[in-house]
């Protein structure tokens, strides 16, 4: 594993830095291209800020874990959701940044180096991690790459719309993070009953952990047809964080489980197991719906969503307004999901657009075609 300074020496062919200094959920969206490009010849070394970073690595793409380098600032034995701040990790490694051609990222506060690299910046590559609703996701920030890929065609239409990228530097190509999941996931329960994933964000006016949580825990602990596994985003943080830690120490049973941060919260075994899905904001229902099942949403706020692009995810299942009815609505969930299922079927199609080759070749292919175009063009 290489912490030492980089060669100096300029590189012949390209190169490619990831980057993995956010927290760990976002590095499986382009584990996939970096591992196609390695694979392809392209000189490809990921950045790390964890060692939960490294796990990833080691158990979802190994054949990378020699292209490892350690951040400055990195975090070891701390818990996943936890990451040392982005902007120290990118100023403390400038010098290793402008020796590659490009910069590979999920995040985006590495458009700084825009600013301070000037034009000694590498190509700047943004593949989004996830394909959520929320207005957050189309931001100014994403003028500033180079290149910019999308799991589907809603994305790329709002992108355009919204004059955040064009035709030239936005792809689509699928959802990414597909391409390095295990084959299945575990068994988290001892008997076949149902599994609930209950997901709330980490949002603390949009989501529904702080509001509902401890009611919801209540009437989950006394409803034993259901098995539930109560895993928030991983950013939970402050007082969302403390009622977690406060309410899976109270809430004991053999039909509860609680994850407040693991490989398993991060790499779709929850989505990929759960029969029905349960949640707010969140942008893991579009993982939720790569098969069609039964959901149901939180309102916490009384929204006015129903003709609202960034709540189109609401309209995959009933949005219930109290635990009471969330609870009743979790009941009638198979009864109802043939109500819900085109509007599951047209929302994915939307938001996670099919592939002829995997998104991860995909996204490869069109990157190594950028920098080998800018190459050329460097050297005339």
């Amino acid at each position: 594993m290489e912490t030492g300074n980089p060669s100096m020496t300029p590189l012949l062919n390209p190169s490619v830095l990831v980057l993995a200094i956010g927290e760990a959920h976002q590095l499986l969206h382009i584990l996939g291209p970096a591992r196609e490009l390695f694979r392809s010849g392209i000189k490809t070394d990921i950045l790390v800020a964890t060692d939960w970073h490294e796990r990833l690595i080691a158990s979802h793409a190994p054949e990378l874990a020699s292209q490892i380098v350690r951040a400055p600032l990195f975090n070891k034995h701390r818990p996943i959701y936890q990451c040392p701040p982005r902007l120290p990790n990118l100023l403390l490694s400038l010098i290793r940044i402008s020796q590659y051609d490009a910069i590979l990222t999920p995040e985006r506060t590495s458009t700084v180096l825009r600013r301070i690299l000037g034009k000694r910046c590498p190509s700047l590559v943004h593949i989004l991690h996830g394909a959520g609703d929320r207005a957050q996701g189309y931001e100014g920030r994403i003028r500033l790459f180079d290149l910019v890929f999308v799991a589907g065609k809603k994305d790329y239409d709002a992108f355009l719309n919204y004059k955040l990228a064009t035709a030239e530097t936005c792809h689509v190509i699928g959802y990414c993070k597909f391409d390095v999941l295990p084959e299945t996931p575990p068994k988290f329960f001892e008997n076949d009953l149902p599994v609930v994933l209950y997901n709330p964000h980490f949002d603390t006016n949009l989501g529904s952990w702080i509001a509902f949580g401890p009611e919801l825990l209540e009437r989950f602990s006394s409803t034993p047809e259901f098995n539930f596994i109560i895993a928030p985003h991983l950013r939970l943080r402050g007082k969302g964080r403390r009622l977690f830690d406060e309410l899976s120490r109270s809430f004991v049973r053999p039909n509860l489980r609680f994850d407040g941060g693991s490989l398993h919260s991060i790499n779709m075994d929850y989505t990929r197991a759960a029969d029905i899905y349960v949640g707010d904001v969140s942008s893991q229902v579009y993982e939720f719906l790569r098969t069609p099942k039964p959901c149901v949403f939180i309102d916490v706020q009384t929204t006015d969503w129903s003709n609202n692009p960034f709540y189109r995810h609401w309209t995959f299942g009933k949005v219930a307004k109290s635990p009471a009815e969330t609870l009743e609505c979790i009941k009638s969930a198979h009864a109802d999901h043939s109500d819900f299922m085109p509007a599951q079927q047209a929302g994915f199609a939307a938001a996670i657009a099919p592939a002829e080759t995997t998104p991860s070749a995909r996204a490869a292919e069109i990157i190594h075609q950028f920098l080998t175009k800018h190459k050329r063009q460097k050297r005339k």
